[in-house]
């Protein structure tokens, strides 16, 4: 998947959340699905995790960040839940340290000049090879992925704005 493509949608997600819009009629029936992620021990905040469908489709993109529990539950097209099918799971965690400022651009915060950072290894992030594979289900899924240790990696600097 086109890697812009898996960014924008994750991003509309982290911004609008599941939601009230108006439910596309060719949607299919969407189950519960919850993620956990575990890092160091302990359940990791603000990560984002993202399902690929393994059979590609309009609806074959599901997203959520993970609460101060760890746990993510998943939307599909702004709405709760994903639909039954065969997904791979990625798992990103992206920080900016040591702004300068911050400022909001159309109602998103935007932090200005830092470091941005990875708090995920690498390889839980990679959509062409997802290191994991979940069966969503008509009983829908509740699944829990330990990513190891904490990290750091130094992605660049921010100086976009």
């Amino acid at each position: 998947m086109n890697r812009y493509l898996l960014c924008f949608v994750s991003c509309a997600f982290l911004f609008c959340g599941c939601g009230d819009s108006t439910r596309p009629a060719d949607l299919p029936k969407l189950y519960s699905c919850k993620i956990t992620v575990i890092q160091g021990g302990k359940p990791l905040e603000d990560a984002t995790v993202t399902l690929l469908a393994k059979t590609p489709s309009k609806y074959g993109v599901s997203s959520a960040t993970t609460d101060v529990s760890g746990t993510a539950v998943l939307c599909t097209y702004g709405f709760n839940g994903v639909p039954v099918g065969e997904y791979g799971v990625t798992i990103t965690k992206i920080g900016v340290e040591d702004a300068k400022e911050s400022k909001t651009i159309e109602g998103n915060p935007i932090q200005i000049g830092g470091k941005v950072y990875s708090y995920v290894d690498a390889v839980f992030g990679n959509e062409n090879h997802p290191p994991y594979t979940i069966m969503v289900t008509k009983k829908g899924v509740a699944e829990t992925f330990d990513i190891g240790t904490s990290v750091r990696i130094f992605l660049r600097n921010n100086d976009q704005y």
